[in-house]
């Protein structure tokens, strides 16, 4: 219904009722006509400001629409993105335990095998130790029996020597008692 439609007829109304009524009562309606039309005015004016505000509210609801889609989108993307980012952290995570694992298997080896190598070579130098104790005795044992054979044969040297002086010595006498005897 339009205001202005619904203003002239009820004003027009009271128009043709006038003509009958005392000027007191046209100034009561005159002014209540006036007020009505104030009220009109105003409820004129709070509906043109009502129709602003659900102008700005239904843009504000549609930028509110947009920006809910736009976040929406946002947070399925970072969703996505946390999920790649976790599936990758796993892929990580199983390769890194997977190389730690392959590791800790070749340093378990490497260290047995130098395990073997370190009781091999002390297996080695207490063999060599023990040979070197039975060369040195060896050597003493031959050192001691050239030392016995030396003093034997300087002993028997000696004995010789004082035999040969012995010896000696009765030739020398008994040539001096052939000289003595033969020139006597």
């Amino acid at each position: 219904v339009n205001t202005e439609t619904f203003y002239q007829t009820f004003f027009m109304s009271g128009k043709k009722q006038q003509k009958n009524r005392t000027p007191q009562d046209r100034k009561e309606l005159e002014e209540r006509e006036a007020e009505i039309r104030q009220k009109i005015d105003e409820n004129r004016a709070r509906a043109a400001a009502l129709e602003r505000f659900l102008v700005i509210r239904a843009e504000q609801t549609q930028r509110s629409r947009l920006e809910q889609d736009d976040l929406k989108r946002k947070i399925v993307d970072l969703e996505q993105k946390f999920q790649e980012e976790e599936r990758l952290l796993d892929q990580t995570e199983m390769e890194m335990f997977r190389q730690y694992k392959a590791m800790q298997g070749e340093l378990i080896h490497r260290i047995s095998l130098l395990q073997t190598t370190i009781d091999t070579l002390r297996d080695e130098l207490e063999e060599s130790r023990l040979q070197l104790e039975r060369t040195k005795a060896e050597k003493d044992a031959i050192i001691a029996e050239r030392n016995k054979k030396i003093n034997e044969q300087k002993q028997k040297m000696e004995d010789m020597a004082i035999e040969f002086g012995e010896m000696l010595k009765e030739t020398l006498e008994k040539m001096s008692k052939r000289i003595d005897t033969g020139s006597g």
